[in-house]
């Protein structure tokens, strides 16, 4: 009777674990864009206005000056937040606590704190390329503001 009543019972429990497991995404990515970073960038263009959080450098009011020319167009508003570590600043994108990030980061240096470089731009010295980064899997910003090709593998990429 004991062994009937274990094995009903794991049934039931093998059961609702493949009910729930169903309908979830197939990747990490997937759900990521699906819980966080899509939904976090709809709100805020449905409210009018992204956060950008950047480190404090000398490049900062040229990067707000960059941000702001692209997003005006759009009729988007735009709220800073300074930090004085610049470490701290992918954690605050992944989050969701903030849409953009800035701070002199080159295409690599993004791509290897696994966000997404956009909207590219030259250095005071005209030779370094620096761009803006965005939460990876959100597709909403990529189009918005323009995804950087990526050299290493010759293709643009995407996140879809």
């Amino acid at each position: 009777m004991m062994k009937i009543l274990f094995m009903t019972c794991l049934m039931i429990l093998l059961t609702g674990c493949s009910w729930f497991s169903s309908g979830a995404p197939e990747s990490a990515a997937d759900w990521y864009a699906e819980r966080i970073a899509v939904p976090r960038t709809e709100r805020q263009l449905a409210v009018g206005e992204l956060v950008l959080v950047l480190a404090e450098s000398p490049e900062n009011q040229r990067e707000i000056e960059i941000i702001q020319r692209v997003l005006q167009d759009k009729n988007i508003h735009l709220r800073v937040v300074t930090l004085a570590r610049r470490d701290a600043l992918p954690a605050m994108v992944r989050s969701g606590r903030a849409d953009l990030m800035a701070g002199a980061f080159t295409p690599e240096e993004i791509r290897s704190l696994r966000l997404l470089p956009v909207l590219p731009y030259p250095g005071r010295d005209g030779r370094s390329r620096y761009c803006f980064a965005v939460r990876r899997s959100d597709y909403i910003l990529e189009n918005l503001l323009g995804a950087v090709p990526d050299e290493s593998s010759g293709r643009k990429e995407t996140n879809r």
